[in-house]
């Protein structure tokens, strides 16, 4: 589908529910048509280096994912995948009258308001939020451990931080030249820091702390009414969300530093330790550090792709934010990295 057709389903109300007030939100890989009582996600024709929704039948599989995986912490909120086909020659979801043009995932609309980064902006997130999150995800990731006989390929953490690397011409164009002296020393830097850790990062998956985790544990994909909601978990790449419970945690950890509040990361690792201690040994915090760097890293190159499709001073900002964050977070894994070649 396209955006004209997107827009078209909205003009035209073709879809179940209250029609009035409903509007679009676009990410660089789908469309989400908001009504009063429901949300309709639409994936964009699009394929890049980490998905590939380029054709019918991978968005009509990715969408049977999303729904199947989000089922297991947010099983109230989704409610289905339906087609989009035609009315009257107009698309319209919910038609099976041919031709089919797409799929799109059906879910129950949240209150916005009760959105973790919006409660955060107004300083509203409680340790009690963090505390009760800690035991329902703790809960959810013993549920979902994997063990052997799956296969833990050390290079896999590599190569998704070095996708980042692709994007290099856009972080000068809107960083300049210092994000090319950057990426330099980064290519020599996390591969000491993987190469100094492959024993501790094998074991771990031994001992049982992956998980077929989240893949996207951040602030924008948790409401907080009475229960938290845990929403848009990763569907379209099973390596990004088959991971070390770490790497699932860092990114609300990392998160929550973005937005200024690292003292709600200390207060939910606290109470998740307490529930399952996923850190035993001292290396794990380095482990842990190095998580939040990835994760920063996956964020900037979220934000260097939509800033190419949508210029604006607001994603400009947070490619700067997150450039910060991951270059702080490297300098202390430099450190580390010293030290244990000396």
């Amino acid at each position: 589908m396209n955006a004209e057709q997107i827009q078209d389903i909205l003009l035209s109300g073709n879809f179940t529910g209250r029609k009035e007030p409903a509007h679009v939100v676009e990410t660089h890989i789908s469309w989400i048509i908001l009504t009063p009582d429901f949300a309709f996600k639409i994936k964009k024709p699009v394929k890049f280096d980490f998905l590939d929704f380029s054709t019918f039948e991978n968005r009509r599989f990715y969408c049977g994912e999303e729904f199947r995986l989000n089922r297991r912490l947010a099983p109230e909120m989704y409610l289905g995948v339906l087609p989009v086909g035609t009315i009257d020659g107009r698309p319209a979801i919910g038609a099976l009258t041919p031709p089919l043009l797409d799929y799109a995932v059906w879910m129950r609309r949240m209150d916005e308001l009760s959105q973790m980064n919006i409660l955060l902006a107004k300083n509203l997130v409680t340790e009690t939020h963090m505390e009760i999150l800690a035991r329902q995800l703790a809960g959810f990731h013993r549920r979902v451990s994997i063990r052997p006989p799956n296969v833990y390929a050390p290079g896999d953490y590599l190569k998704d931080f070095e996708d980042l690397y692709h994007e290099e011409k856009d972080a000068i164009k809107w960083l300049g030249p210092e994000a090319r002296v950057q990426f330099d020393a980064w290519r020599l830097q996390i591969p000491a820091f993987l190469d100094a850790h492959a024993h501790r990062m094998q074991t771990r998956f031994e001992e049982g702390y992956w998980v077929e985790g989240h893949g996207d544990l951040h602030t924008r994909n948790i409401f907080l009414p009475d229960l938290p909601v845990v929403f848009d978990c990763i569907e379209f790449n099973p390596n990004f969300r088959r991971i070390d419970v770490l790497n699932d945690l860092s990114f609300l950890c990392m998160d929550l530093e973005a937005l200024g509040h690292p003292e709600l990361g200390f207060h939910f690792m606290e109470n998740y330790r307490r529930i399952w201690e996923v850190a035993p040994k001292l290396e794990d915090e380095q482990l842990f550090l190095f998580y939040k760097a990835y994760r920063s890293n996956v964020r900037l190159k979220v934000y260097l792709l939509e800033l190419r499709q949508h210029q604006n001073a607001a994603l400009l900002e947070s490619v700067r934010l997150y450039w910060r964050l991951l270059k702080n977070y490297c300098n202390l894994l430099q450190a580390d990295v010293s030290q244990n070649a000396a």
